[in-house]
C-alpha cells in the first residue's frame, strides 16, 4: 500500500501549481499564485478564481489497477440555481475517463455577486482507473477550489513529473473557460493537449488585469513560448484608460524579458465582442442576463478603452518595442466576427466556441518557432 497525505508528498506529485497550503484537518489546498501574490488582491471573486486548478493535474505512475483520491472541492453557483458539475479527468496512454465529483461545497452569490448562503460538504473519496500502461494525469477541476487530502494505491506510487514544451498562459474568463464541460475543454488545456506542450495557466476569470505579481511570476517561471492574451477584462472592467494601457504593456512586458531575454513571446489581443468593439466598459447584464456595455454618463469619454482600442494599442506596442522574439496575433484569427453566434452570454464562448480557439490556436502554434530551452523541474 502507498499514501501520499503530506504537503511534501503532494508537491512531487502535483504539476502547474504555484503553492500547496497545507490545512487543518489534513490535505493541501492548491494554489496557481503563490501567498505573496495572493496577498496583493483583496477581491474574493479573484481569489476564488486563483485557487481553481484549470491546467493543474497529479501526476504518478503506478502497477495498480486502481487508485483512490480523497479530496474537497469548492464551487460556486447563483442562488436558487443548481452547481455546474464538478470532474475530475484521469487520462493515461491516450485514454481518458471522466471522473465525477459527487459532494463539492457550494458557495452561493446573490446580487453583485454577494455571498448569500454556503452549503458545506466533507471530502470524499473517488476511483480513478489506471489499468493501463504509462504515467497517469489527472486534471483537477476547472471551476472548484481543491483541498487534496490522500492518493492511495494498492501498488507503487511514483511521480511523473510534467514535460515537453513549456507553455506559460496569461489570460481571462475565456481562457479560464469556467463554463466549459471540463477542465480538458477549456481552450489552453485542449491546444496543449494536442501540441504536447506543457502548460502553465495564469488564466484568471475577470482578473486579467496586467497585475505586476503575475509579470514577475511570468518572468521567474521558466517556458520556452508565452502568450499573454490581454484586453477584455481591462475593458469590461472599465479598470484602465489609454493613459495608463500603454505604459502598463510595456511594463508587463519589461518585467518578464528580464527574465526571458530570448523566448517567444506571443501577445494576443481580445477576441470578437460586439457589445464592447466601440463602447468602452463596465460590463452590465440585461434583464435576461445578457452582457451589454453600460450607458456612459460623459461625452465624449476620451480615453475610455474599447475592444478596438486596445488592439491598435497593442499593435503600437509591439511593433514598437524591436524585439524580434515578440509577436502580435489579432485575437479575431482565433475567434471572430462571424463566430459571435457562439457567445451565449453576449461575452463568453460556448463549448463549440471554446473548442474553436483551441483549434484555430494549435493551427498557429505549430508554425511558431519555438525553442526549446529545456525539460520543466
Amino acid at each position: 500500500m502507498s499514501v501520499i497525505a503530506s504537503g511534501h508528498e503532494w508537491g512531487q506529485f502535483v504539476s502547474g501549481a504555484a503553492s500547496l497550503e497545507e490545512e487543518e484537518p489534513g490535505g493541501v489546498t492548491v494554489h496557481r499564485l503563490p501567498a505573496w501574490a495572493r496577498a496583493q488582491v483583496d477581491d474574493p471573486l479573484f481569489s476564488f478564481a486563483e485557487a481553481c486548478p484549470v491546467g493543474v493535474t497529479v501526476r504518478f505512475e503506478t502497477d495498480a489497477s486502481f487508485v483512490t483520491l480523497t479530496l474537497s472541492s469548492t464551487t460556486l453557483a447563483p442562488t436558487g440555481a443548481d452547481p455546474a458539475p464538478v470532474t475530475l479527468i484521469a487520462r493515461q496512454a491516450g485514454s481518458e475517463t471522466n471522473v465525477p465529483l459527487s459532494a463539492p461545497s457550494v458557495i452561493f452569490l446573490g446580487p453583485e455577486n454577494r455571498v448569500v448562503d454556503v452549503r458545506r460538504q466533507d471530502p470524499e473519496t473517488v476511483t480513478v482507473p489506471t489499468a493501463g500502461s504509462g504515467p497517469v494525469e489527472i486534471l483537477l477541476p476547472h471551476n472548484a477550489q481543491v483541498r487534496l487530502v490522500s492518493l492511495e494505491s494498492a501498488g507503487r506510487l511514483v511521480p511523473s513529473p510534467a514535460s515537453g514544451t513549456r507553455w506559460t498562459h496569461y489570460g481571462s474568463s475565456i481562457s479560464h473557460g469556467m463554463n466549459a464541460v471540463s477542465a480538458a475543454r477549456t481552450w489552453p488545456v485542449a491546444a496543449a493537449s494536442r501540441l504536447g506542450w506543457n502548460l502553465r495557466n495564469l488564466s484568471f476569470a475577470g482578473n486579467a488585469q496586467l497585475d505586476g505579481f503575475a509579470a514577475r511570476i511570468i518572468r521567474d517561471t521558466p517556458a520556452d513560448v508565452i502568450t499573454l492574451k490581454v484586453g477584455i477584462n481591462l475593458v469590461n472592467a472599465d479598470s484602465m484608460r489609454e493613459r495608463t494601457f500603454r505604459p502598463a504593456v510595456h511594463a508587463f512586458l519589461d518585467t518578464i524579458r528580464e527574465g526571458h531575454p530570448s523566448t517567444l513571446i506571443a501577445m494576443i489581443s481580445a477576441v470578437a465582442c460586439p457589445i464592447h468593439e466601440s463602447a468602452p466598459g463596465p460590463v452590465t447584464k440585461d434583464s435576461e442576463g445578457r452582457a451589454r456595455a453600460a450607458s456612459r454618463a460623459v461625452h465624449p469619454d476620451t480615453g475610455a478603452l474599447s475592444l478596438r482600442r486596445t488592439r491598435e494599442i497593442l499593435a503600437d506596442v509591439v511593433h514598437g518595442r524591436a524585439d524580434e522574439r515578440l509577436m502580435l496575433v489579432d485575437g479575431r484569427e482565433l475567434f471572430g466576427d462571424e463566430d459571435v453566434a457562439m457567445l451565449y452570454d453576449g461575452l463568453h464562448p460556448d463549448q463549440d466556441g471554446l473548442d474553436l480557439i483551441a483549434r484555430r490556436f494549435i493551427a498557429l502554434g505549430k508554425d511558431w518557432n519555438v525553442e526549446r530551452i529545456g525539460e520543466a523541474s
